[in-house]
């Protein structure tokens, strides 16, 4: 067998996620269709982590094994894939990889960018495409509130539920996070070992929340000196969350 390794773009608005679910458009699926198609033969793909509903990828990675008779090379995969997706889904990239190589568990970072649109009117190019939200952020307290988050912490108030899935741990490190504006765009990048469900989300919704004056960033210290005692209830839309990158 070999070991196929891609990486991925998507627009996540018309997907109900990454993983696979009984009669919903995925992502997931949508891979293991395509693929299907050009070998005739089911494959698993195995994404280096979910995306979930309405959330972007520049930069998901994946891999499938294939049998070694199919003798196709990287570039005739990468062409093979892409006229077998929809455009929503592009190929970037293809390499052969070892067999001990997996797409999640070979990971040892993630980068995320959170897009926030404060212009009174969104304009149509942008819409799935960021969160709007027409209100007046304080950058300098925005990046204050961000910065809160860096570090190795329980981030037990920051991840949401999902069904019965629950995680061993919920102590991830942040590495850093970079908080820049222009005209009405905010954008923040959060890169780490590793994030909980809806985590980016939450910390975006709670840093905004304090950004906009309606919390007092005392509010953020606490739910990270006490994980789990409070939730966050603030979670930003997912619109405007984009994978950017999966480090290995």
């Amino acid at each position: 067998m070999e070991r196929i390794k891609i990486v991925i773009a998507y627009d996540g608005s018309t997907y109900k996620g990454w993983q696979i679910q009984p009669g919903e458009r995925t992502v997931q699926d949508s891979l293991e269709s395509a693929i299907k198609k050009i070998t005739g033969a089911d494959v698993r793909v195995q994404g280096s982590g979910r995306t979930d509903t309405g959330v972007h990828a520049l930069g998901q990675v994946a891999h499938y094994e294939v049998s070694k008779e199919s003798r196709m090379d990287s570039g005739e995969w990468q062409r093979a894939l892409n006229v077998n997706l929809p455009k929503s889904i592009r190929i970037l990239s293809v390499e052969k990889a070892p067999l001990d190589f997996h797409a999640r568990f070979s990971a040892k970072a993630k980068t995320y960018r959170y897009e926030v649109d404060t212009s009174p009117v969104l304009v149509p190019h942008k819409v799935d495409r960021v969160w709007h939200h027409p209100s007046k952020i304080d950058g300098k307290v925005l990046k204050a509130a961000c910065q809160l988050y860096v570090g190795t912490h329980d981030f037990a108030s920051f991840a949401g539920n999902r069904g019965n899935s629950i995680p061993t741990s919920t102590e991830r490190t942040i590495f850093s996070i970079d908080v820049e504006s222009h005209q009405d765009t905010i954008s923040m990048s959060f890169s780490g070992n590793g994030f909980l469900y809806k985590m980016v989300r939450l910390l975006v919704g709670a840093a905004v929340r304090v950004a906009e004056g309606r919390e007092d960033i005392e509010w953020i210290k606490k739910m990270l000196q006490d994980p789990g005692k409070n939730k966050c209830q603030y979670c930003a839309k997912p619109d405007g969350l984009y994978l950017v990158e999966v480090s290995y």
